[in-house]
């Protein structure tokens, strides 16, 4: 999961005296910077959502040698380790949600920037931020598909009768899902790294 998330960066601002002008943005980033500490609580998400897809793989490993009664133990293991990542993805997309609720409290902000090209560049980042919400909210989307995918996949193979073909199929279907969550995730990226140039530019321009 580390691997498919973007991270804001974090910056401290140190000023020698502002103007006016840089004053107003100032105000604008600082409230905008309560975003960056909100998601900040996603790497304890993201270090306990690794932990289960440790214990996925140790899980599907013993697959390989187990017996009727114990496919049935370890597959029901295996759905409460999809539930618990499921579960996992929920807890990011409440903060992913409260990160955006600060966003648009620092939107008030921006109409009290009276020089114009500030106020475009405070503009841009909320701009940017809500392309990067969207990209956040396709790619979880999609990872949640894949997690289903395998749930179902781990209920099967409790069930009686069980078909190799069959699962050769889900499984095929599997790695199809899990190429959408790759693509969304490159997206979220991008909008990630757009989001911190930006933010960049504004840091800079208060600075200056």
């Amino acid at each position: 999961m580390k691997k498919l998330l973007g991270s804001l960066l974090i910056f401290s601002v140190v000023l020698a005296g502002c103007s006016s002008d840089e004053d107003e943005l100032l105000d604008f980033y600082n409230a905008f910077q309560e975003t960056v500490e909100v998601e900040k609580e996603i790497e304890n998400v993201t270090a306990e959502f690794d932990e289960l897809e440790t214990e996925k793989a140790e899980l599907q490993q013993s697959l390989e040698s187990a017996t009727r009664e114990e496919l049935t133990e370890i597959s029901g293991q295996l759905v409460e380790n999809a539930d618990a990542r499921i579960a996992k993805l929920d807890e990011e997309v409440a903060i992913m949600g409260e990160s955006r609720s600060r966003m648009e409290t620092s939107k008030q902000y921006i109409s009290e920037i009276s020089n114009e090209s500030n106020r475009e560049k405070a503009q841009s980042l909320v701009d940017a931020m809500d392309e990067r919400y969207l990209a956040h909210g396709d790619m979880i989307g999609s990872y949640k598909t894949v997690l289903e995918s395998e749930k179902s996949i781990f209920e099967y193979l409790g069930e009686e009768d069980i078909s190799q073909d069959e699962v050769d199929e889900r499984l095929n279907n599997l790695d199809e899902e899990y190429q959408q969550v790759q693509e969304d995730a490159q997206t979220f990226s991008e909008q990630t790294e757009n989001v911190n140039q930006i933010k960049q530019e504004i840091e800079s321009l208060i600075e200056s």
